[in-house]
């Protein structure tokens, strides 16, 4: 929920599929080798975006590669007490390539214990896919594939609606 006060808009709605689109066109570039990529979404707003980036795949590509699509549910707050859950049966995983994907990386922490519950399989190889990176990091997770690097201070949010006709916020 966007706070009171001053707003700025960071990513149009046009500009983020735009953005998508060249993802999904890297992600096929650095997989040309295999013939399936699972996109594991971050529940919230990075399984929307996982959603509408095999959307986007789906239409780059000419039919050679399957983009599968997972949700991976985690308690950000406490991912260490939390529980850390798949859609899919994690030996799906199995030989894979899976890009973790999430809309904002901020410290890192999310992604860190989403990247080590994805470990538990026999991944083939793990990319990570981030529309916003805040350059705030305390753990030592790198992004794939980066939409906007955008440096922010701490008091400042930012914010990102999937919606038609929205974007990202910086407030």
């Amino acid at each position: 929920m966007m706070s009171e006060g001053k707003t700025l808009n960071i990513l149009t709605e046009d500009k983020i599929q735009r953005i998508l689109k060249r993802m999904s066109i890297q992600i096929l570039e650095n997989n040309l080798e295999v013939s399936k990529v699972v996109l594991v979404g971050i529940k919230g707003q990075g399984y929307q975006m996982a959603l509408r980036l095999q959307k986007m795949f789906e239409s780059v590509h000419d039919g050679s590669l399957t983009c599968d699509l997972a949700e991976l549910t985690i308690d950000k707050k406490n991912p260490v007490e939390g529980d850390i859950s798949l859609s899919v049966d994690l030996d799906r995983l199995n030989d894979q390539i899976v890009v973790l994907v999430d809309d904002v990386i901020n410290t890192g922490r999310t992604q860190a214990y989403g990247i080590k519950f994805l470990l538990t399989a026999a991944i083939k190889k793990l990319e990570t896919a981030i529309l916003i990176d805040r350059s705030h990091k305390l753990f030592p997770v790198s992004t794939s594939y980066c939409g906007l690097a955008l440096s922010t201070t701490l008091e400042e949010h930012v914010e990102v609606s999937f919606e038609t006709g929205k974007g990202a916020f910086l407030y």
